[in-house]
């Protein structure tokens, strides 16, 4: 063996330990930035594609809940307004969205579907008991549940410095909760006060947000912004905006950003995916993730004109206005969601 041959060998191994000691510490500080342990980074990749759960599934779902806990002049609830039904299919690359009403009617619970969340508080595990009354409902696996407060939805558009949505159709609502009177019902403030999202471009922040998502007062017409059929296709624009601005935009790229973010998904969202899950799934995923794609799915409602799934009963049920499945087994119901994802 030469002397340049050894040379070249001990070089580049004291290049590749360099490069070690480097990587390791590059990892131990990213682990120590985001409040973690120093083999933080290390255990969790190691652990990646151990048995990946995802591997050799077609489709990937979710229930999310939106949570707008009220305890205040106006309202005391903590139900949930935001129900999504979301299915990644693994092998077209979709995310498919169904937004649930959330005053569907669920014959197991004798309540509508937004009591779910609510009963799960007492429950010895709160995840376990959604998933099994959502997989019920939709006859659907449940692999994952997130829950998500109103001023989680605020810190993360501000996180990612807003997301801009296009209406078709403007609406005013003349009855949206004051926040004044809400701070001081004695401070003569109004109890309601009037928001108006015009046609168009609208730029959403921490200012707008959630009269973006909660209103529903607009009118008595989803195509002027009414009812909570038109909140559902609002919320379901913003989901779409806000993944076309993690997408096209350099927002997970930058460190900083790329650290908040995780900070906030890991110690303000309730859920049961892990950062191994997540790593599985982007290691199923692979080059297809920037191919990823945003499917919104709308519930035919049953009218006179138009077949669907559910209905609005010319009576109340328990005194509660509501949506009733076409049939009782929830059948076409859960047929529907079947065929659409």
């Amino acid at each position: 063996m030469t002397k340049i041959f050894k040379s070249l060998i001990l070089f580049s191994l004291s290049l590749l330990i360099v490069i070690m000691f480097f990587l390791l510490n590059f990892f131990k500080n990213i682990s120590v930035s985001i409040n973690k342990p120093q083999d933080y980074l290390l255990n969790t990749l190691y652990s990646v594609n151990k048995n990946n759960p995802y591997q050799n599934l077609k489709k990937i779902n979710f229930i999310v809940l939106g949570l707008d806990k009220r305890d205040d002049a106006l309202e005391k609830t903590q139900t949930t307004d935001t129900i999504m039904f979301v299915s990644l299919n693994l092998e077209n690359q979709k995310i498919n969205i169904i937004s649930l009403p959330r005053d569907l009617w669920f014959y197991d619970i004798n309540s509508k579907i937004n009591e779910i969340y609510p009963l799960s508080v007492n429950q010895n595990n709160q995840i376990l008991y959604i998933k099994e009354k959502f997989q019920k409902l939709v006859n659907q696996p449940i692999n994952h549940v997130v829950i998500l407060t109103t001023d989680n939805l605020i810190k993360f558009v501000t996180l990612i410095d807003g997301v801009d949505v296009n209406l078709e159709n403007g609406f005013v609502d003349n009855q949206y909760p004051n926040q004044d009177y809400i701070n001081d019902p004695l401070s003569g403030a109004p109890k309601y006060k009037s928001v108006e999202f015009k046609s168009g471009l609208n730029h959403l922040d921490k200012t707008n947000i959630t009269e973006f998502v909660r209103s529903r007062k607009g009118s008595d017409l989803v195509s002027n912004g009414g009812t909570d059929l038109a909140r559902i296709q609002r919320q379901q624009l913003l989901i779409e905006a806000i993944l076309n601005k993690v997408k096209t935009q350099n927002v997970i790229n930058n460190k900083i950003n790329f650290i908040d973010l995780y900070q906030f998904w890991d110690r303000e969202i309730i859920k049961d995916f892990s950062d191994i899950d997540v790593l599985n799934l982007i290691s199923v995923l692979s080059k297809n993730i920037n191919k990823l794609s945003l499917n919104k799915i709308t519930l035919p409602q049953l009218t006179n004109s138009q077949d669907g799934v559910y209905y609005h009963p010319t009576t109340f049920i328990n005194k509660q206005w509501v949506f009733i499945p076409s049939d009782k087994e929830y059948k076409s119901f859960q047929k529907y969601i079947s065929d659409s994802i």
